[in-house]
């Protein structure tokens, strides 16, 4: 239903493809407030705003499936999130097409829906979401190389910018930023953090956290700087803020492939293990997995095991899957994961489609959806605990 009326929406004005976004004034100084864009000034190319009935509002409620093979279904309200707290969400790659390409159309919101409510949508519990609709590169160009890739990439980077600044101008009103992306939107938002975040101190103020899931990021051996950002460091403490999150996964029984995740010479890729920071072990407190055919979601992509007569669009599993950063050769580093008891996995983790130089890039959020969650409750329970200290002298 979410699908259909977003859609609808689009249709009803004829808006299938949308304008070229325009490079922003060079008189424009943060933080950006009054901008307007010619096209993220209309709430039909979001694909989720705060309040609205959209991809960010649709069931989440998941059935856990327990050690000792008992099944309960555990509601999810959707709650306002803190008033205090932004999410800025970039969806992945959904076009699948595997020629050098810029997705352009927007006649159908499908995968960027699944990708949305599967990855980011069940934030809302803890933040406000915004999520721009954009032109995106196709998986094809991501294959055959950065230089095939360079012209699409210049056009998603401009609609996100786009989209940010629109967000900035009217949106954010003060409020702390949580930059969250995965894979291509997890490159979307080290650009954000590289043009608007890493040499303007205001700005870095508002940063809460930034999530750039799946996507490599680099730094200065033995540093959490001097590598992708000069100022941003890689968070690595309880309750830090301003800092970076990010993690490529893969299976913590074979040796990775790294192929174009490997570093540049000299730094080392960034790991984070998002339940140490969280909750101070290694062990991923709850992740969900989306189940076939709901909200079109494809059996042969996110095939489940074991779930049995499952009702709910999810399904979750608590401390099941562990996580530990290790590294790698040429000073890649990633996120190993294993299963820790002799329960079975939801997913087929010996599947061929999670053994390539990818790994479990599928599910990079999914084993970790708890943490990560998490880490944006804490510090946004922090601010409000700090306002009301502030209202009561």
């Amino acid at each position: 239903m979410i699908r259909v009326a977003v859609l609808a929406s689009l249709l009803v004005c004829g808006c299938a493809v949308p304008p070229r976004s325009p490079e922003p004034p060079t008189t424009l100084k943060s933080p950006f407030t009054g901008y307007r864009s010619a096209r993220y000034d209309d709430p039909r190319w979001w694909l989720c705003l705060p309040g609205r009935k959209d991809a960010c509002a649709g069931d989440l409620d998941a059935t856990e499936l327990r050690p000792d093979g008992t099944h309960i279904e555990v509601r999810d309200t959707p709650a306002p999130g803190s008033d205090q707290v932004d999410c800025f969400w970039v969806y992945p790659t959904v076009d699948l097409r595997p020629w050098a390409a810029s997705h352009e159309s927007f006649s159908d919101l499908g995968s960027m829906t699944v990708a949305t409510v599967m990855q980011a949508a069940r934030f809302r519990s803890v933040c406000r979401i915004y999520a721009p609709l954009y032109r995106q590169t196709t998986i094809g160009a991501y294959l055959q190389g950065e230089a095939a890739r360079a012209p699409y990439r210049a056009v998603a980077v401009s609609d996100v910018v786009d989209a940010f600044l629109e967000y900035m101008g009217q949106y954010n009103r003060g409020h702390k930023i949580v930059l969250i992306g995965h894979s291509q939107g997890g490159e979307m938002v080290v650009a954000l953090l590289q043009r608007f975040f890493d040499h303007d101190p205001a700005m870095r103020e508002r940063l809460l956290l930034a999530m750039p899931i799946g996507w490599p990021v680099e730094v200065a051996p033995g540093r959490t700087t001097g590598g992708t950002f000069d100022n941003i460091p890689v968070c690595t403490q309880h309750g830090e803020t301003g800092c970076v999150v990010t993690y490529r996964s893969y299976d913590a029984h074979a040796v990775a492939k790294a192929g174009h995740a490997v570093p540049t010479a000299g730094r080392e890729s960034v790991c984070v293990e998002p339940s140490t920071l969280a909750h101070g072990t290694t062990t991923m407190s709850r992740s969900l997995f989306g189940v076939p055919g709901h909200y079109g979601m494809p059996g042969w992509l996110f095939a489940l095991q074991g779930e049995g007569a499952v009702r709910t669009p999810f399904v979750m599993v608590r401390d099941l899957f562990e996580g530990r950063c290790v590294s790698g050769d040429n000073g890649f580093r990633y996120l190993a994961v294993s299963v820790k008891d002799g329960r079975q996995s939801p997913v087929d983790l010996e599947s061929r489609w999670l053994h390539g130089e990818l790994g479990y890039h599928l599910f990079d959020m999914h084993f970790e959806a708890g943490d990560l969650m998490d880490l944006v409750g804490e510090r946004a329970r922090a601010l409000s605990d700090r306002a009301e200290s502030t209202e009561s002298r």
